[in-house]
């Protein structure tokens, strides 16, 4: 019995602020004054009511939710007169507690105060609502309690649970609570008091951040990524991430600012993980912010200069790798923020922002952007610079016409025999690499299949978006007309350029390292006729089929080089033997096939890895190869012109063909001179042009030597003429009898020995390794020569 009684007065000390929904004592009449604490997504109604005697306060709250919940007086955590209702099997609890910090507040009595709350009554889970009510005194001589007076502005906060299952008292995040002012009057009627909103820090850092990091940072990207034709797109990407970022500083200041004792280690520990994860990786996003801000600062000013700097051309730059971190830890960020919410709407426009940006990369890499985000005006022009208007050699001295002069503000190159227009752009890699391809044929760089000699850095193919842009801001100004080069064999129909897979034939070596190849198609044939006046300069691009891993490559268009050109310059010179030695020509005079099948390319191998030249030089399967071109700036000679051509090895073949005109020039001039014009037609040169060269040849060997029966047949012709067309200088460590050899490299002293007067000299053109035409090419610079083209 004894036992029976101690438990029964237990029981009854326990639960005697406890009560069951049909108990008689369980009182839920709302008192008269309302309050519309919360009508968003928690609906929160406080209703009270003062004793005639203004010494007590009656209140009643309702809540649509079945988690615990809490209302205090205080306008933060950090100093707050809580009221807290717990859940525990259906039956509502009331603590009287006081806190000072984030955490689970603790009761008056465990602090040494007294519990002033007495519940009245309460129903749970109503329709999905809780309602308590309770009464206090508005002075209760507790330090813990603040005091209710009635006609006062009086700050409260509240709190519940995140889920439903939160039935006690566990972190409530940041969305789920909330803090008010109202004017804690009494008035007898059933209106609604005036409330006025308290802190939107947490509104305000939340959508800030949405907005900055889950919308405008993608935004900022696109102009950056994307509108690259577009010269103030560095700025507006720098100003729009400089916004975001003191944006976002700038309002978690505000947040930390209510309550900074949560970055204590053991307020910090009692967070939630999302909420822990949150607080770190906005502190690692802060930092980054803070170095990607500054160092794209550094970055654009590195981007704008024309000084030469490589650390900027390094792929993937610096900023771009900080800058996806900080792009990734920032949507780290958004996301664990929305989870810590439950916010699934901001959720669902963050999916749609991100699979968004993933469509516009995918359309960005197969180059279907270009029509969105080009900023410039396509012209309508088809101006072509005809012989002696080529402005490709004119760009250093400002010799262009005054309209092109306007719309090209000098950042120009040459892409696929069209004059583009870069003045608008920023290159990627920094803008000094516009000043070092001023002016050139860059479409070798850009397929890469070759590097610019000023720089020591990989070959770099680049996007089909930029081939797109580059096509796109085309002028619509052509150096000289396409080759009419290809014949569809079917329809006889010429083609310019073909972009097709060729079968290799021929191999046809001159030494170990160089070697003739020959490719065929069952479809095209190409233009045999055409003379050196118009292929000098131009170029194929190669590739091969079956292994991707394989370098693209660029080599010279070489047709004297066909055994079909071969045959016909031995017959041609036979020709002229005989009749300079007043032979009867008993065969037919020789002519040249006006198409061929086999399209020529010489190619010295190199030793590197995925080096396309020992791939096919080691070619015993007869491969398919993607050969792409003609490609060019059809480079202008005019009568009374003096060229020299400075070439290291290999270097020699693009001057092979111009060479070989140069040969037919001259029999027919010494045709002409001793027999008169019907003598001289014999040998059909086509369009005549005057002209002078010098060439200048640096060689391993004899071997290397190669086309030389063009060259030495020439200069053996030079005491033929009145005016000599024609001089050679060979570089070697070997005998020559046909011409000058010298054992030194070539400087500016053996310039001047063998050119003489350097400024008679109309162009310069040099081509050989990287080193010797960089090194060439300042010797020339260094004597002030500046009409200069490296082939």
């Amino acid at each position: 019995m004894i036992n029976l009684l101690i438990l029964g007065l237990i029981e009854v000390i326990i639960c005697q602020n406890r009560f069951y929904y049909h108990d008689p004592s369980n009182d839920i009449t709302k008192p008269r004054t309302h309050a519309k604490i919360s009508d968003s997504d928690t609906h929160f109604d406080f209703y009270f009511e003062f004793s005639e005697d203004k010494k007590e306060v009656i209140m009643f709250i309702e809540i649509d939710k079945i988690s615990y919940f809490s209302l205090g007086l205080g306008k933060s955590m950090s100093d707050a007169d809580l009221w807290v209702f717990e859940v525990y099997d259906n039956v509502i609890t009331v603590n009287d507690s006081y806190c000072v910090k984030h955490g689970r507040p603790p009761t008056d009595i465990s602090s040494g105060g007294t519990d002033d709350l007495q519940l009245l009554g309460y129903y749970y889970n109503q329709n999905g609502k809780t309602g308590v009510k309770f009464k206090r005194l508005v002075k209760t001589g507790d330090q813990y309690d603040k005091d209710l007076i009635e006609g006062e502005a009086v700050d409260f906060i509240w709190a519940h649970g995140k889920t439903e299952a939160n039935i006690t008292v566990s972190n409530h995040g940041n969305v789920n609570r909330g803090s008010v002012i109202l004017n804690f009057t009494d008035d007898g009627g059933s209106n609604d008091v005036i409330i006025v909103d308290g802190d939107n820090t947490y509104y305000i850092h939340k959508w800030t951040n949405f907005v900055c990091w889950g919308i405008a940072s993608d935004v900022a990207i696109i102009i950056g990524r994307y509108y690259k034709t577009w010269g103030y797109r560095t700025y507006l990407h720098g100003f729009l991430f400089i916004l975001i970022v003191t944006s976002s500083i700038t309002t978690a200041m505000m947040m930390l600012s209510t309550d900074w004792s949560v970055l204590e280690w053991s307020n910090f520990k009692e967070q939630s993980v999302k909420n822990q994860f949150h607080i770190i990786i906005f502190m690692i996003v802060a930092i980054f912010m803070i170095a990607q801000s500054i160092g794209g600062i550094l970055y654009n000013y590195m981007l704008t200069s024309l000084k030469i700097n490589q650390k900027v051309s390094v792929k993937p730059s610096i900023h771009a790798i900080l800058g996806s971190i900080v792009y990734t830890l920032g949507k780290l960020q958004i996301i664990a923020g929305l989870f810590m919410d439950n916010d699934i709407r901001l959720m669902l426009i963050l999916g749609a922002v991100l699979t968004t940006r993933l469509i516009l990369e995918v359309l960005y890499q197969k180059g279907s952007l270009v029509n969105v985000v080009m900023t410039g005006k396509e012209s309508n022009s088809k101006k072509v610079y005809n012989d002696g208007q080529n402005p490709l050699l004119d760009i250093n001295n400002s010799q262009q016409d005054e309209g092109f002069e306007k719309k090209s503000s000098k950042l120009w190159c040459i892409y696929k025999n069209q004059v583009v227009d870069l003045s608008q752009m920023i290159h990627p890699g920094g803008n000094y690499i516009w000043k070092l391809i001023q002016g050139q044929d860059v479409t070798r760089y850009i397929i890469g299949a070759y590097t610019l000699d000023q720089l020591k850095i990989k070959v770099y193919q680049h996007s089909i978006y930029t081939l797109k842009i580059l096509e796109k801001y085309t002028t619509g100004i052509y150096v000289n007309q396409d080759l009419e080069f290809f014949i569809n064999q079917s329809n006889r129909r010429v083609v310019k350029q073909l972009k097709e897979t060729w079968k290799l034939n021929t191999i046809h070596p001159y030494t170990d390292q160089i070697a003739y190849f020959g490719f065929v198609h069952d479809k095209y044939q190409f233009k045999n006729t055409l003379s050196g006046l118009q292929t000098f300069g131009q170029y194929f691009v190669i590739k091969s089929i079956e292994d991707n891993d394989i370098s693209t490559r660029q080599y010279t268009m070489v047709q004297s080089m066909t055994s079909q050109r071969v045959k016909f310059r031995k017959d041609l010179s036979d020709l002229f033997k005989k009749i300079l030695s007043l032979q009867t020509i008993q065969k037919e005079i020789p002519k040249e096939e006006e198409y061929l099948s086999e399209l020529p390319l010489i190619i010295k191998r190199y030793q590197s890895k995925n080096g396309f030249s020992s791939f096919i030089h080691e070619d015993n399967r007869n491969g398919e190869y993607l050969i792409e071109g003609p490609y060019g700036n059809n480079i202008t000679i005019e009568n009374g012109n003096h060229l020299v051509f400075i070439a290291g090895g290999t270097g020699l073949f693009p001057f092979l063909d111009i060479l070989e005109y140069q040969l037919k020039l001259t029999y027919h001039k010494i045709l002409l001179k001793q027999f008169g014009q019907e003598a001289a037609q014999i040998i059909n040169t086509g369009q005549i042009k005057n002209f002078k060269i010098t060439l200048f040849l640096a060689v391993n060997s004899l071997d290397d030597l190669i086309g030389k029966e063009i060259y030495f047949t020439l200069l053996s012709l030079q005491s033929q003429l009145d005016i000599p067309n024609f001089k050679m200088v060979v570089k070697g460590n070997f005998k020559l009898k046909e011409c000058d050899i010298i054992t030194q490299r070539f400087n500016a002293q053996i310039f001047k020995s063998y050119i003489g007067d350097l400024n008679t000299v109309s162009n310069y053109f040099i081509c050989g390794p990287p080193t010797m035409n960089s090194a060439t090419e300042k010797i020339l610079k260094d004597i002030e020569v500046n009409n200069i083209i490296v082939l």
